[in-house]
């Protein structure tokens, strides 16, 4: 298991920055300094003419990819969060390494990011008990 102070470290690290609720909240960032993953996001969305990509979070405001991210590099393993052929309201499927651990819903909000439905220490603590 983890150290408490461990855990503590990594959702401390993937809250989200203050600037990131606003109408345009890329516009006084170098996104260039931004994680990849972000950057290129933020890019994407921008070729095609979309409103300002948000990453998404878990009802404890824990951003999902760079929390997602810490993990994988501190266990060496994968974690997807996947969905196929699901409709609205659906449950998605979290997987470590390839086995299903658990099911999660999710909803994409009209501030315009997708929340995932759980905490991100129940996250956390479904991937550990995968270990």
């Amino acid at each position: 298991m983890v150290h408490s102070d461990r855990v503590r470290s990594v959702l401390e690290d993937a809250k989200p920055p203050d600037w990131l609720d606003g109408d345009d909240p890329y516009a006084d960032v170098d996104i260039e300094q931004l994680p990849d993953w972000w950057h290129d996001a933020i890019v994407e969305f921008r070729e095609h003419n979309l409103s300002p990509y948000r990453p998404p979070r878990f009802t404890d405001d824990v951003l999902v990819p760079p929390l997602i991210f810490q993990m994988e590099t501190a266990y060496d393993i994968e974690i997807k969060l996947v969905g196929v052929n699901v409709d609205h309201g659906d449950t998605w499927e979290i997987c470590v390494d390839g086995e299903v651990a658990s099911t999660v819903k999710r909803e994409r909000l009209s501030d315009g990011y997708t929340l995932y439905k759980m905490t991100s220490e129940k996250f956390l603590d479904i991937v550990q008990t995968q270990l």
